[in-house]
């Protein structure tokens, strides 16, 4: 856990660590107003602030144009099923109601093995725009973590590429996850 000096003082940097601003907006909520305008503050986790946050976080963000319906609403529960699902399954009998709660409950990478074609050709040409001169390439092979978490940092636009780099350490494949950035998500996808 974050303690409350760190915390200060990471949410007043406007250089911090967005995995550091991402840690400490879900373990002290009471920051959500001050992490949502930091610069550092990533989108994903500003829908995560827009949807979860406390009042005043969720107040600070609508003032800046941002709220969790701008991000395309609020995030939905993959394996929640639908009020229209829940209907239907009521008129069915039972065995038929049985396989659609199997087929619900099958794993989020089944869902994406049917868009690994297109999201593959998204991976072939990624373009490099970080200004510290991170390429495709490396963030795809290299060994280095401390490279791979400067690349998260630095270079957003090649985050897709360190999802599917297999030397990308897991606390950063859990995070890239809760970016719900959806070519990062096929990306980490294709690494199972």
């Amino acid at each position: 856990m974050v303690d409350y000096d760190a915390a200060v003082a990471a949410v007043q940097d406007p250089n911090a660590d967005p995995i550091l601003l991402a840690k400490i907006a879900y373990e002290n909520p009471e920051f959500g107003a001050n992490v949502a305008v930091n610069p550092r503050c990533y989108p994903g986790l500003k829908r995560w602030i827009a949807e979860f946050g406390d009042e005043r976080a969720r107040e600070t963000l609508a003032q800046y144009g941002f709220t969790a319906e701008a991000f395309g609403g609020p995030v939905q529960d993959q394996e929640a099923p639908s009020q229209a699902a829940q209907q239907a399954a009521e008129q069915q009998p039972a065995d038929a109601y049985a396989a659609d709660q199997y087929a619900a409950a099958q794993p989020a990478a089944d869902q994406y093995a049917a868009q690994q074609p297109a999201a593959q050709a998204a991976f072939e040409e990624p373009v490099a725009t970080n200004p510290y001169g991170f390429t495709a390439e490396q963030a795809l092979t290299t060994t280095d973590q401390m490279q791979i978490a400067q690349i998260a940092q630095y270079a957003p636009e090649l985050r897709a590429c360190i999802a599917r780099n297999p030397n990308t350490y897991p606390a950063l494949i859990e995070w890239l996850g809760q970016l719900g950035d959806p070519a990062i998500n096929a990306a980490l996808a294709s690494r199972q």
